[in-house]
């Protein structure tokens, strides 16, 4: 009957002590749903400090072809370009608002992290070839840069 009694003592006992590959397990999920709050946190956080606008006129004469091709082929590439954080492409939204400008062909925005990704932008093949290849399509082209503030 003692022997009994100290086997179901022993055996509580041991039931209600966690086992150390559990609580080492348990750790390791805790540091996990840490580092994944902290990601799902940041992942919203956009992370521009400095836009680069450029807004391109067309010359008279210019097809309604080589206009797709300079959007989709010409501004299109600059998206590759690694220093880039984020890229906006496209032509004016014709807003009918006195102080809009509608008068360019095509808008790029360029997003960069800090004005070093923007320098990197500058002299990056891609873009210099960018503007070899198409240079010869505009008459005008008009740069606003600007950093974020917080």
């Amino acid at each position: 009957m003692k022997n009994l009694l100290f086997l179901i003592l022993l055996l509580t006992i041991s039931c209600n002590q966690p086992n150390l590959e559990m609580q080492t397990e348990m750790e390791a999920l805790k540091t996990q749903l840490t580092e994944l709050e902290s990601q799902l946190a940041n992942a919203g956080k956009d992370e521009t400090a400095f836009v680069h606008s450029v807004f391109f006129w067309t010359k008279e004469g210019v097809t309604p072809e080589e206009k797709a091709d300079f959007a989709k082929n010409g501004l299109g590439s600059l998206t590759e370009i690694a220093s880039v954080y984020r890229t906006y492409i496209g032509p004016p939204a014709m807003t009918p608002i006195e102080v809009v400008d509608n008068s360019y062909a095509f808008a790029l925005i360029c997003h960069f992290k800090n004005k070093a990704d923007q320098d990197e932008y500058q002299v990056d093949p891609i873009h210099l070839k960018f503007i070899e290849d198409y240079k010869h399509l505009w008459e005008k082209v008009q740069v606003y840069d600007n950093l974020l503030v917080d």
